[in-house]
């Protein structure tokens, strides 16, 4: 049976081509292409629930964002009372510091984030560990970008990159960040297993309110 059809205008032939492209576009995965730190002076406030080696401190957590020089780096400095973690310009962990500013842990190379970031990408680091002021041991991680996905926290329902971290001691951290955007992480769940240098426990952040300078 022969079939009545007729070629397309160029109009139509545009607009389906116009559609191909739109669609191409809104379905190109996302990607966090570098760490845009909140601004130098701003606080951002979470809710720590803690267990175990951690703690059993439940309450909320005020974080103020500075800047430091350590060890000659410029590092984000994000200071509480408990003490305070600089971070090095690719979002990764570089030093723990007590809250008289002594050394607790250091990490060389920082624990830096691999970007960009794309949801399924993983890699691992080797790092040297100084725990306190001399201790020191070799380090190892590995990374996966496991979603990019809504979550729902205190302060809000926001879009993020689910990295899972874990290293050779047996410890898992499961991050919400907002590298790109927000700067800082929606949430955070960190666990010690049993037989962890430092005992089993965990710990979850909730972000309550978002980095604003005061």
């Amino acid at each position: 049976m022969a079939a009545n059809f007729s070629p397309p205008t160029a109009a139509w032939a545009g607009l389906g081509l116009a559609a191909i492209l739109l669609s191409g576009c809104a379905a190109a995965p996302p990607e966090a292409k570098r760490y845009v730190p909140p601004a130098v002076g701003s606080t951002v406030e979470y809710r720590v629930t803690n267990t175990g080696s951690f703690g059993s401190a439940t309450g909320t957590m005020t974080i103020k964002v500075s800047e430091t020089t350590f060890e000659g780096r410029t590092l984000r400095k994000y200071e509480s009372a408990g003490g305070a973690t600089l971070q090095s310009p690719a979002a990764g962990t570089a030093a723990l510091l007590d809250p008289a500013g002594r050394p607790l842990m250091r990490y060389n190379p920082p624990l830096d984030f691999n970007f960009p970031l794309t949801v399924g990408k993983t890699w691992t680091a080797d790092h040297e560990l100084t725990v306190g002021a001399s201790t020191r041991m070799p380090m190892k991680t590995s990374w996966k970008v496991e979603a990019y996905e809504d979550v729902t926290v205190p302060a809000g329902t926001f879009k993020a990159w689910r990295l899972v971290m874990t290293d050779n001691f047996g410890y898992r951290q499961t991050t919400w960040s907002m590298p790109d955007t927000v700067g800082m992480f929606a949430k955070r769940i960190s666990e010690r297993p049993q037989g962890h240098p430092q005992g089993a426990g965990t710990q979850v952040m909730e972000m309550t309110r978002l980095p604003a300078v005061r």
